[in-house]
């Protein structure tokens, strides 16, 4: 049997497939027509899901690119060897007064009451 070329055979193929289509065409308008309440739904859902999976890929990225910049330029320290912060400078404890406990978070000071 002599077998056609390819391109005959699928363009025959798709004939058929367009015949299908065709004859399925009325129960599929009855179905769209239900369903078209919920498609604005479906509409937005899609469009979310598309930014979040766009706002993912877009992170993954950005790990990608920290992970070859890390790997490019050695990290620095977080403290500069010039700056002094509170916490590392050391307590004197011969300025706080003898009555009041050094490890107190409020200025130390009296109050006095006024005259009336």
């Amino acid at each position: 049997m002599l077998r056609p070329l390819f391109l005959t055979r699928a363009s025959i193929g798709l004939a058929a497939s367009a015949v299908e289509a065709a004859v399925a065409l009325p129960a599929r308008t009855v179905e769209t027509v239900s369903a078209l309440p919920g498609l604005p739904v479906k509409v937005a859902g899609n469009l979310v899901q598309s930014y979040l999976h766009a706002g993912q890929a877009l992170t993954e990225l950005a790990l990608k690119g920290d992970a070859v910049i890390a790997s490019v330029f050695p990290p620095r320290s977080a403290q500069p060897e010039w700056a002094t912060f509170d916490e590392d400078v050391p307590v004197d404890v011969t300025q706080i007064g003898e009555d009041e406990p050094a490890d107190r978070d409020v200025p130390i000071g009296r109050i006095t009451p006024r005259d009336a």
